[in-house]
């Protein structure tokens, strides 16, 4: 049994890795420098093509990149170095700032034929450490379990209880941090259970994790995809205080017509149109 939790550890290490070697150090990350954070900023900067026209996105921090960040400084009133400095990032991420999960917070139930409203509220930083609005204020909405874990004892140990722990289940949005809410359908593949948690994270890590999603189409599975030991810096987050209850299944949009009308309306739409087209050829035939 030991040897099998063994063997699970490890591979949720290797997938954490794998999923984290997207993410570089800051202080690597300056002018020749090539890193998947480079990447991320770029992916970034050019979704305002005013800064970043050219919208290259090759990891590379050339005289393209550093022109963007230039401009990006311009914007946010700092100096216009073309470094990635502490303040540059304050003015694209939401450092220092705090985000607290509103709802669900313990209790509810989520039928899967309800639309869900997912809230939060921010806590800005300081205006005196921080001024700036970040223009790239993006949250990451996760579904998560709370499940006891069983890990093996310590030697010394009489007892050895399990382990409450949070597994990623899906990825639901990257959102404004801002907007504070954000209206989800729960998806047929998740199952009905009564333990799940909303999170929602911020930091200059969610880039990171964005870019993954849309390079590979979903976020890697662990059984902790955010490591408390990321420094607070690139992420924090919060999670719902008590679990709440996905239950329901997901009705079928006509369950008692053979022909949906929607599948209807466009039978009838194509043959009113060939009919049109059958009339016109008749009228070009007379004109000839």
């Amino acid at each position: 049994m030991i040897k099998k939790i063994s063997v699970l550890f490890l591979l949720s290490l290797i997938i954490t890795s794998l999923a984290f070697s997207y993410i570089a150090d800051a202080k690597g990350v300056a002018i020749g420098s090539r890193s998947d954070e480079v990447k991320s900023i770029q992916e970034i900067l050019k979704e305002d093509s005013d800064i970043y026209p050219e919208g290259y996105v090759t990891g590379y921090y050339g005289p393209l990149t550093e022109k963007a960040i230039k401009k990006l400084q311009k914007k946010c009133g700092l100096p216009e170095t073309g470094e990635l400095d502490d303040a540059t990032e304050k003015c694209i991420y939401p450092v220092n700032y705090k985000v607290t999960v509103v709802s669900p917070n313990g209790g509810e139930v989520w039928n899967k034929n309800t639309i869900q409203t997912i809230k939060w509220d921010v806590t800005e930083p300081d205006i005196t450490i921080q001024s700036i609005k970040p223009v790239w204020p993006k949250a990451s909405i996760d579904l998560f379990r709370k499940v006891a874990v069983t890990v093996p004892c310590a030697p010394t140990a009489t007892t050895c209880p399990p382990v409450e722990q949070s597994v990623f289940v899906k990825h639901i949005a990257t959102v404004n941090l801002f907007n504070k809410s954000y209206s989800w359908k729960v998806k047929s593949d998740i199952p009905n259970s009564k333990d799940y948690i909303i999170r929602i994270s911020i930091g200059k890590n969610i880039a990171s994790l964005w870019r993954w999603e849309k390079d590979q189409g979903n976020l890697p599975s662990s059984s902790e995809v955010w490591p408390s030991t990321t420094p607070s810096t690139w992420i924090n987050w919060d999670e719902s205080n008590g679990v709440f209850e996905i239950t329901g299944t997901i009705s079928p949009e006509c369950p008692t017509c053979p022909v949906c009308p929607s599948t209807q309306k466009l039978e009838q739409a194509i043959a009113i149109l060939q009919n049109m087209i059958a009339e016109l050829q008749k009228a070009i035939a007379l004109l000839k």
